[in-house]
């Protein structure tokens, strides 16, 4: 089961901080969750801004990789303050 986590702004535009799911079929790699979260969890552009760190399994990748639907997911926007 897929574990996805939502940090910051992220999680109040999901509606939630964390979900787990079944990876459907069709989606096979990271670029695809992305986009099938975009529509299905009304994240829109949010996660197309070059900002947001993506963590799998704890580890900040910077490129699109296969999933085999056991992961953890993070999604990290840009954090404010000063």
């Amino acid at each position: 089961m897929l574990k996805v986590l939502y940090f910051g702004r992220l999680s109040d535009l999901a509606g939630r901080r964390e979900e787990q799911f079944n990876l459907p079929e069709r989606i096979t790699t990271l670029s695809q969750l992305k986009m099938w979260l975009r529509k299905n969890r009304h994240l829109g552009e949010a996660l197309d801004e070059r900002y947001i760190k993506t963590m799998v399994n704890q580890k900040l990748v910077h490129e699109d990789l296969t999933l085999n639907g056991d992961e953890e997911i993070g999604f990290l926007p840009p954090v404010g303050g000063g």
